[in-house]
């Protein structure tokens, strides 16, 4: 019988912790529109409400939808939103994942009735169907061109004759009309958060440490260093990020889970961005440099 190296035994336990603390943690969250987060086990829609399992309590909970935010899938790392299915003449509610956000937000539901619903000042409408015909197609256009009438370049590119009325174009209009008409909000103490942390590895184009700037206040971010943010999850926030050659600004906005990104500088535009991060790498990366960070302030 081969024996397994012992680097490689040491390897494999090594995995298996890792796999392990990942799933321990990975748990489905409630999340209510008071910022409170709840732990579940399962969640069923009934007539007027939400049902739920609490995973401390092990009973059943129940929350009418308008006080319900959404929920996070923690095995899959997704969060879905509850929203009101506008083409419904009762009050039925359905869970839609989130795909943009700004002056426009679109919602993807990637169940059997594949479709793009977008929101805008208070109004939710359906603008695409992958499996409707062409003429219900060309409604739903209509319904996008008056979502965006008060901006020429979506416009004009949406009445081009040579538009193919896509997924995908639909997706590039909406981030291109955000980028353009992004109005500020200020925090409200009501607002939803959640958590984003940057973080910098040694692995830099550049080793400057970077200012970045959210609601007027600068946070210093440097090589093996983190930062949380707390952002509102309904809207965009601008953040300015600077050091003494490079100045960018980028939109984000927080999410219902929490977030991890690697702040990189691009050289191609000479601008920094934001590198998203999941699963094993932010054992490898992330991580580490928390642990390291945690560990110098308590020395």
């Amino acid at each position: 019988m081969t024996k397994t190296p012992k680097l490689v035994r040491v390897t494999i336990i090594i995995g298996f912790i890792f796999f392990v603390c990942l799933n321990g943690h990975a748990q489905d969250t409630l999340v209510l529109r008071n910022g409170k987060r709840i732990g579940i086990l399962r969640l069923a829609m009934a007539n007027d409400h939400l049902k739920v399992k609490n995973s401390l309590t092990k009973e059943f909970e129940a929350y009418p939808f308008d006080s319900v935010f959404g929920y996070t899938k923690g095995s899959k790392e997704r969060a879905y939103f509850l929203k009101k299915n506008p083409g419904m003449d009762y009050s039925g509610y359905f869970f839609l994942k989130r795909i943009a956000v700004g002056r426009l937000t679109l919602f993807e539901n990637t169940g059997n009735d594949q479709s793009l619903y977008l929101e805008k000042d208070g109004r939710f409408e359906k603008v695409f169907g992958v499996t409707e015909s062409k003429a219900k197609k060309a409604k739903r256009l209509q319904v996008f061109q008056s979502f965006v009438s008060d901006d020429e370049e979506s416009t004009a590119y949406l009445n081009a004759p040579e538009l193919k009325y896509k997924w995908d174009e639909i997706i590039t209009v909406v981030e291109h009309y955000n980028e353009r008409n992004f109005v500020e909000r200020l925090p409200q103490s009501s607002d939803v958060l959640g958590r984003v942390y940057l973080y910098r590895t040694q692995f830099q184009k550049t080793k400057q440490g970077i200012k970045i700037k959210l609601y007027g206040k600068d946070h210093d971010l440097y090589i093996e260093d983190f930062i949380m943010l707390n952002l509102p999850v309904e809207y965009a926030s601008q953040l300015h990020l600077r050091d003494s050659e490079v100045r960018s600004t980028h939109e984000m906005s927080g999410e219902l889970n929490e977030q991890f990104f690697e702040v990189l500088l691009d050289p191609g535009t000479n601008t920094f961005r934001f590198d998203k991060k999941k699963g094993t790498e932010l054992q490898y990366e992330f991580f580490k440099i928390r642990d390291q960070v945690n560990k110098k302030i308590n020395n």
